[in-house]
């Protein structure tokens, strides 16, 4: 399947360039091994500046993300109705996703640590609501371009995966499903919908070449 290469790149950058920043910032601070609230607000007031710089990046990375996810849907079928469904719920998805990030980073250092504790609960409300978007979103884009048969082989088996990271996703949110269990579960489908995300931007490339 050919792509556009500013969309295939998006769909290799984007979640690339996330889940680096992610996992670099999240190990790096000593945020992802922390679960008491209070600390983990104590440890992104330690760290804001460099916070800011991360979130910045991760903010350019979402986009690129879902321009990509977005131009992959047009490219598939620009006309179909229900791809402009998904169009239309992946942009408040990302504008959630990229708020919930600004209610995670706080008030900063001038601020009691309870307030920031505060934004840190309304962040996780935001991020939920954007979550639903874009997984609602990107299964309606993946069930699509499966059933147009544009795509190879391999690339339908990529999309059947972002279908199953969006399914399990929404199935996490929808049972209300919360603790380490959870986080393990929402880390397996992003590991999925990264991989997948940035195979079909390179089985793109491959085929602009071949």
């Amino acid at each position: 399947m050919q792509l556009q290469k500013s969309t295939a790149w998006s769909l290799i950058i984007g979640p690339l360039g996330l889940m680096i920043l992610m996992m670099a910032f999240g190990f790096g601070t000593g945020l992802f091994f922390t679960e008491d609230e209070t600390e983990h607000a104590q440890k992104m007031m330690d760290n804001y500046d460099l916070a800011r710089v991360a979130f910045t990046l991760i903010s350019m990375s979402m986009v690129l993300l879902v321009f990509g996810w977005i131009s992959f849907s047009r490219e598939v079928d620009p006309d179909n109705p229900a791809m402009g469904y998904a169009r239309l719920m992946l942009l408040p998805g990302v504008v959630m996703i990229i708020a919930n990030m600004g209610l995670w980073l706080g008030l900063g250092t001038e601020v009691e640590v309870g307030i920031n504790v505060t934004l840190g609960h309304a962040s996780e409300a935001v991020s939920t609501f954007g979550d639903i978007f874009l997984d609602v979103g990107t299964l309606i884009i993946a069930i699509v371009a499966i059933r147009k048969n544009v795509a190879t082989t391999l690339v339908k088996i990529l999309l059947a995966l972002v279908a199953l990271d969006s399914i399990l996703g929404l199935g996490v949110i929808v049972a209300g499903m919360e603790g380490s269990a959870t986080d393990d579960l929402d880390f397996f489908g992003w590991i999925i919908f990264t991989l997948a995300t940035v195979g079909i931007g390179i089985q793109s490339l491959r085929a602009k070449e071949s």
